[in-house]
């Protein structure tokens, strides 16, 4: 072999041997590129799965606060309710005594129109018995005028018959005003019951009206309740739903971070495993390289010998 030849094959070896650590050292920065690449990912990733946890967190966090605020605003409306009902009752049972004291006072309007009436009659009575107690008296005295005008020797023709029928007008009057004024009381104590009555009729209208208005008042207090305690539980079902949904909303996020996390960690030993495959590629190259420059370097060096 010539003295070119076997340069040649030297340089050519001494570039193989070249190329080997240009491949290794272009491995070894693409693998340490690499591998500082899936690091960085990482890192940004788990930043990312830590804030999109915190936000996640807060947001579950403010919508427990709120289905709490619900659920207690629930719990109030229903308390409310009961104690509209409790003082709507309390006051229709106010209603319904009420009524009935304006019954008693009905009964006892009645009761004095009644007892009214009895005086009235008991009036007419007591002028009757006057009026003839005063005719008795009138008999009486017109008899003791007579006998003395007949003791005395007195006809009655004359004066003696004036003043006998003068006696007698005057208790016919007596009489006549008696029974006047009887009337005039009896007709007032029969008019005030008559008003009395009409009074009892009123109370007992009003009793009835108010007793209605208990009855209607009963079923609407009985209906609101019902109404309001069944708008209070659906807001208390929706806040404790709200309340589910926002743990789960809470869960979700720290399962989420830990997916994350794991996804990271995944990428990261693909990076890694991209790094050293980076890696064993050069050191392929490198060896294969290495390989080429023995070759040549073997037949630079053996040729001669050969010869």
């Amino acid at each position: 072999m010539s003295t070119f030849t076997s340069i040649a094959l030297a340089v050519s070896a001494a570039a193989a041997i070249a190329g080997a650590g240009v491949s290794i050292y272009s491995a070894s920065e693409q693998s340490r590129a690499q591998a500082a690449m899936a690091e960085y990912n990482r890192m940004a990733q788990e930043q990312n799965a830590s804030w999109q946890r915190l936000a996640g967190e807060r947001a579950a966090q403010a919508d427990q606060f709120n289905a709490q605020i619900a659920g207690f605003n629930a719990d109030s409306q229903g308390q409310q309710a009961k104690l509209t009902a409790q003082l709507a009752s309390s006051q229709n049972d106010q209603l319904r005594q009420q009524a009935e004291f304006s019954d008693m006072q009905a009964g006892l309007q009645r009761t004095s129109a009644e007892m009214m009436r009895q005086q009235a009659d008991g009036q007419d009575r007591q002028a009757k018995e006057q009026a003839a107690r005063i005719r008795a008296e009138k008999d009486r005295i017109l008899g003791l005028q007579r006998s003395q005008f007949a003791a005395g020797g007195v006809t009655p023709e004359g004066s003696p018959l004036a003043v006998l029928a003068d006696t007698a007008n005057i208790y016919e009057m007596q009489v006549n005003d008696t029974k006047l004024l009887a009337n005039l009381e009896s007709n007032k104590k029969r008019y005030e019951a008559g008003v009395t009555d009409t009074n009892a009729g009123i109370t007992a209208l009003e009793a009835a009206m108010m007793r209605t208005q208990a009855d209607t008042n009963s079923n609407a207090i009985g209906f609101n309740l019902y109404q309001d305690m069944y708008a209070a539980e659906r807001n208390k079902n929706s806040s404790n739903l709200a309340m589910s949904d926002a743990k789960f909303a809470e869960e979700s996020a720290g399962a989420g971070y830990r997916i994350n996390l794991r996804q990271a960690d995944i990428e990261q030993r693909a990076g890694m495993s991209q790094s050293k495959g980076t890696m064993m590629a050069g050191y392929g190259s490198a060896l294969s390289n290495i390989s080429q420059a023995g070759y040549y370097g073997s037949q630079a060096a053996g040729k001669p010998k050969a010869q």
